[in-house]
């Protein structure tokens, strides 16, 4: 290449490089309301309004009641680098503002048609100023009260190219609501408003007091939320997390309500992700996701939130302090309070006339096979049926001395009750000082099967057997063993391969009988494993189910109180291992209005 054909540097001119800079900022109309509502919220703004056309492709318009911007920076706010809210360099090591840059309305403005009315408190008129495709109009008056509009319209009109990656109005507009869902959540003071074509999609007063912000949190979550989360407030060395923990039942197969502050600003980390999934590991399926709304708090001089173009991430100072304040302050929570206040949100409806028409129907059949009833009732009938075996069990049978006879305890000093009997060999029925409480039996073991073996594990607690137990595998069995051969010893299980299609097993934890480990291990290979190699909390999970009593095994009173006693000391024990509840509480309150008392 000769010297004449060396390209030349030299400089962008502003209108391409705010086009440049809109690449980064402005990805679609979602991004374009995240960057407006930032500029209201840190202009003081206690009331938002938000107008939509075409999802925000054609018009999205901000209007808040916030200072306002001065009639003479108005123009001086278009320009790249232009703002108000940092000055010096130690303004940028702890900034207090969600917006910084100076970036966000010169970017907007060179790929749409954008408008400003502002006025600031103590001018007697607003200012308007117009913007097409980054050419600014002269300023004119205009009237409005001390705040700020912004209109966005035709975005990309000068840039079909990246129009075309746009997705359809409706999808756009939702890509709108989850900006203000997420913006909503953490802003409590400010009232919200959204229309879409003049009809009005939300509408958010101001929550002042705890009562409105949890009404907030159950509009944009859903009234289930609440019922199923906990309200934690924690603090540590200067680090603060409140919030709304959802638990481990009340899950999703999709990771999209899920909300995390820090210092008021949506972010997504890859230290806070991998802390709240560990913190659920032991009580969720591995395909489910928590729901929760979160917020972290910390001297601003500890994150550094100048590391993406959108401030969408962030960057500890001390990345491995704030992982593991988050996942030993939520795992502490799930552990305690989650396992000591079991409940799940049963609807409980009174029995219709079509349930009650089909038991007749059954009993009045039952009447008609003689075989599925007592001899005495085909001999003596109906009545006589209900006189000789029915009516005696409900007659009251007062005491020799005159007093009244002794009653059944009505209120067992247990969290988890007094084992009452077991339904359909799956269920056991127990009552508490609360109500009513149904236990999933397997469930239940399970939880108590995986906490000791885990505890077993940490301890190196083995069991060695002095003469292996042999196990014959096929050749699938053996290229499942040889791929999870690492997670199977991190879970205490020393096995080898002692000839062609047969392994040994020379020891396990101690936490179940050595005579159960061939079934086990030939249960975890009948089918390729799940879990990653090296997971052992997962293949020790999976033991646990395998080990556990069966939905079929009949339980005297005497094992069914034996396993409640046991699940009550066992961390976590209001949900099994995949996040299944283990237990379910009914209320007296429940109950009663399940028979409509009181009414």
């Amino acid at each position: 290449m000769s010297a004449d054909q060396t390209p030349r540097v030299h400089r962008l001119d502003s209108t391409l490089a705010n086009q440049i800079a809109a690449g980064e900022v402005v990805e679609r109309p979602a991004s374009i309301l995240k960057e407006l509502l930032e500029n209201s919220l840190d202009a003081g703004a206690t009331r938002i309004t938000i107008h939509l056309e075409g999802g925000g492709i054609d018009l999205l318009s901000v209007e808040d009641d916030g200072v306002g911007i001065l009639s003479e920076d108005l123009a001086l706010a278009l320009e790249r680098h232009a703002t108000s809210k940092v000055a010096t360099w130690e303004d940028l090591q702890a900034i207090h503002t969600m917006g910084f840059r100076g970036e966000a309305l010169p970017a907007i403005a060179s790929v749409s048609r954008l408008e400003i009315v502002s006025r600031a408190y103590g001018e007697k008129q607003a200012t308007r100023l117009q913007v097409t495709g980054g050419a600014t109009a002269a300023p004119e008056p205009s009237a409005r009260a001390p705040g700020t509009t912004v209109r966005v319209a035709d975005l990309f009109f000068n840039v079909p190219a990246r129009r075309k990656f746009l997705r359809s109005a409706s999808a756009e507009l939702s890509r709108n609501q989850k900006v203000l869902r997420q913006i909503a959540l953490v802003n409590f003071p400010v009232a919200f408003q959204l229309l879409q074509n003049g009809r009005a999609l939300v509408q958010l007063p101001a929550a002042l007091d705890a009562d409105s912000r949890a009404l907030r949190v159950a509009n944009i979550m859903g009234e289930g939320f609440l019922a199923n989360a906990l309200y934690i407030e924690q603090e540590d060395q200067g680090l603060s997390l409140s919030g709304w923990l959802g638990l481990p039942t009340y899950n999703r197969a999709r990771g999209d309500e899920q909300y995390f502050y820090v210092n008021s600003r949506p972010v997504r980390d890859p230290v806070i992700t991998h802390a709240l999934r560990a913190s659920y590991n032991d009580v969720l399926f591995q395909d489910r996701h928590p729901l929760y709304v979160l917020y972290l708090k910390l001297p601003p001089e500890r994150v550094d939130v100048n590391v993406h173009p959108a401030k969408a991430e962030v960057r500890f100072r001390d990345s491995r302090e704030i992982h593991d304040f988050l996942f030993h302050t939520l795992r502490r929570v799930i552990a305690e309070q989650g396992g000591e206040h079991p409940q799940v949100t049963v609807p409980i409806q009174p029995l219709s006339p079509a349930s009650a028409s089909a038991m007749r129907s059954s009993v009045s059949r039952a009447y008609q096979h003689p075989t599925q009833r007592p001899l005495s009732a085909v001999q003596d009938g109906p009545g006589a049926y209900w006189e000789r075996l029915v009516a005696p069990a409900l007659t009251f049978v007062p005491s020799p001395d005159g007093s009244a006879a002794p009653t059944q305890e009505l209120a067992p000093d247990y969290p988890l009750g007094q084992a009452l009997a077991q339904i359909h060999a799956r269920f056991i029925l127990a009552q508490n000082r609360e109500g009513m409480i149904l236990i999933d039996q397997h469930a239940a073991h399970e939880r108590i099967l995986y906490e000791k073996m885990k505890v077993a594990v940490q301890q190196n607690d083995k069991q060695v057997f002095i003469i292996p137990e042999y196990l014959h595998v096929t050749a699938t069995q053996m290229a499942y063993f040889e791929a999870k051969q690492d997670a199977l010893q991190a879970a205490g299980l020393e096995i080898s391969v002692a000839g062609p299609g047969t392994l040994a097993i020379h020891a396990a934890p101690k936490a179940i009988a050595a005579a159960t480990y061939g079934q086990i291990v030939a249960d975890l290979l009948a089918e390729e494993p799940a879990w990653a190699e090296k997971d052992s909390d997962a293949a020790l999970a999976d033991m646990a189910c395998r080990a556990a009593i069966k939905t079929s095994r009949r339980l005297s009173l005497e094992d069914m109180n034996s396993l409640l006693r046991q699940l009550e000391a066992t961390p976590r024990f209001g949900q099994c291992n995949h996040g299944r509840p283990t237990v379910v509480q009914f209320s007296l309150t429940d109950l009663d209005r399940l028979f409509l008392r009181g009414r």
